[in-house]
Order: C-alpha cells, then sequence, then structure tokens
C-alpha cells in the first residue's frame, strides 16, 4: 500500500541563482549553476517521502543522458520506481534564473520530444493499492483515466491545478481535492486580476463537484472551502528568509497528499503543507529544502513559539 501514488511531470532543473535579473542582450556571471530534480509531481513525491511517507511513481520518464541521474535520484530519497515506463525521447530541462534580491525565479523550459504517458499503460492494481492519487495535467488523458479510476474506487484525488490543459475540466470532475494556482483559477472563471480571493474562491468551487477546493496564493499563503461542512480555511503563509520559491507549490501538493493519507484534518494538512513549503523556500531549488518529519516538527514548533 502507497500513501501517495503520484502521476506526472519529471523534470530535469539547472539552477542559476543571480543578484538581479539580466536585461536583454547582457552577458552574467553567475556564482553557480545547480543541478537538481524537478517536476511538479516528482518533487512532490520527494516531499511524501521526505516526510516518511510510501510514495512511488507511476508514469514515463526519456531514456538519455539523463536517466541514471534522475533514477538515483530517486532511489536516494526513497521514492518508488518500480512501476516508471522508460520510453526513448528527453526528459524535461528547465534553467531557473533566481533573482536574489526578489526571490523570484523566471524559468525556461523545453519539452522537446518528451515520451507521452497513454491510458492503456496505466496499472488499475497499483491505484487500487494508494491512499491517495496525487496527478496533474502534464499528461492528461492518463491523467484522466486515472483520476477516473481512483474516483470509482472512491480513492481521494488530489490535483495540481497549475495552468489550463486539454481535459482539465474533465479531469476536475473526478478530483476530491483540487489545488490551484490563483492563476489557473483566474482563467478557469473568467473573473480579472482585481477580483478578490474569497470572491474567486466562491465561483470557482461553483464551477466543481469537488469536496474540498484550494487556490494557492504565493507570498499570500493560501484560501480553501470544506462543501462537506462549508467551512473556509484562511492559512496565512510563514514568513521565512525566502531564498528561491522554485517547488515551493510542488512541496505543498506533496505534503498536503500525504497529510490527508494519514488522516490528519484539512485544517492541519494545509498549515502543515504550508509550513514544508516554507521549509523549502529558504534554499535553492526545489528539493534540497524539503524538510524531514522531524524538521517539520522543529519549524512548526519554533514558528508557533
Amino acid at each position: 500500500m502507497y500513501d501517495v501514488l503520484g502521476l506526472g511531470c519529471n523534470a530535469v532543473d539547472y539552477l542559476c541563482p543571480m543578484e538581479r535579473y539580466p536585461i536583454e542582450d547582457e552577458k552574467v556571471q553567475v556564482e553557480s549553476i545547480e543541478l537538481q530534480g524537478g517536476g511538479n509531481i516528482a518533487t512532490a513525491l520527494v516531499a511524501v517521502a521526505r516526510l516518511g511517507g510510501a510514495a512511488a511513481y507511476h508514469t514515463v520518464i526519456a531514456e538519455d543522458q539523463n536517466t541514471k541521474w534522475i533514477l538515483s535520484n530517486f532511489k536516494r530519497e526513497k521514492v518508488n520506481t518500480e512501476h516508471l515506463i522508460i520510453k526513448k525521447g528527453n526528459n524535461p530541462l528547465a534553467f531557473i534564473l533566481i533573482n536574489r534580491s526578489t526571490g523570484s525565479r523566471t524559468i525556461l523550459y523545453s519539452k522537446r520530444n518528451v515520451p507521452t504517458f497513454q491510458p492503456e499503460e496505466l496499472r488499475e492494481d497499483l491505484i487500487q493499492h494508494a491512499k491517495v492519487l496525487l496527478i496533474d495535467f502534464y499528461f492528461p488523458e492518463a491523467s484522466l483515466a486515472a483520476s477516473r479510476i481512483a474516483s470509482s474506487l472512491h480513492i481521494p484525488v488530489v490535483v495540481d491545478a497549475e495552468k489550463p490543459s486539454p481535459f482539465a475540466e474533465q479531469i476536475l470532475m473526478n478530483c476530491s481535492h483540487v489545488i490551484a494556482s490563483r492563476g489557473f483559477a483566474k482563467q478557469y472563471t473568467g473573473l480579472d486580476n482585481n477580483t478578490e480571493d474569497n470572491e474567486l474562491l466562491q465561483a470557482f468551487s461553483l464551477r466543481l463537484k469537488s469536496p474540498f477546493v484550494c487556490i494557492t496564493l504565493g507570498e499570500r499563503g493560501a484560501l480553501a472551502v470544506d462543501r462537506v461542512t462549508n467551512t473556509i480555511f484562511r492559512q496565512e503563509a510563514f514568513k521565512v528568509d525566502t531564498v528561491d520559491s522554485t517547488g515551493a507549490g510542488d512541496v505543498f501538493h506533496g505534503a498536503f497528499a500525504y497529510f490527508i493519507s494519514i488522516e490528519l484534518t484539512l485544517e492541519e494538512a494545509i498549515e502543515y503543507a504550508a509550513a514544508a513549503a516554507a521549509c523549502k523556500c529558504r534554499h535553492i531549488g526545489g528539493r534540497i529544502g524539503i524538510p524531514t518529519a522531524a524538521e517539520l516538527d522543529q519549524f512548526l514548533h519554533m514558528y508557533r513559539d
């Protein structure tokens, strides 16, 4: 039995910290170029495992110069990769420019020749043995099929709704826990940038069947509603010295999925997920700063004091 079974994006990240964002046609020397694993679901599963959960990855990766490195990283993090499918092609690459003066990052990525994950390649027995299914829209047809299977088995489905994608509406209809970026919720509802968070959440949740809907707000935290009890949760972001926000949302999704798999309350799961994301932001890259369970408890204890 897996606490969280993940299906979706994996990537290789090249991280470039710099004191300011460069202007066009400028050559800039940076202090370092760091290599880390990335991708929404891949990083989320590392968060699950780092926090002590049983995480498994069911997706496609490419057979290229980075394959062994990717697999060794998952092995070190204790993410189960027995159910990965390896095909010829390229693994996604991302170049992430980190502006130290603001803590923001600009991402340049390539999906050229990335192999696809087809619905017929899904293993239904794996989904049956998961407490929670975590998906994104990277392989939309496979995510749709997996969400239908899990929903039919009454297995919670957590979705990382980052940006519009084919089949997004159908996928969302099968998800018990929708966690969306503010940008996605805005585009999905057609509301503008001036819309208040509460109004956006209400409009977004009314278009969904999901009993739990959450909108992440970056440095302003997250806002969610439990539609079963009609309870609104406002989770403020934990204040930390942010070095890099890369992967913060991925860590939030993974931590949330794990914490509901071990039956924490929704309020506790949101708080702990936000804390895990904050811990990550103190370090460069999406994975180095992901806390263990003990580190997360220590962070919350110090923060509450």
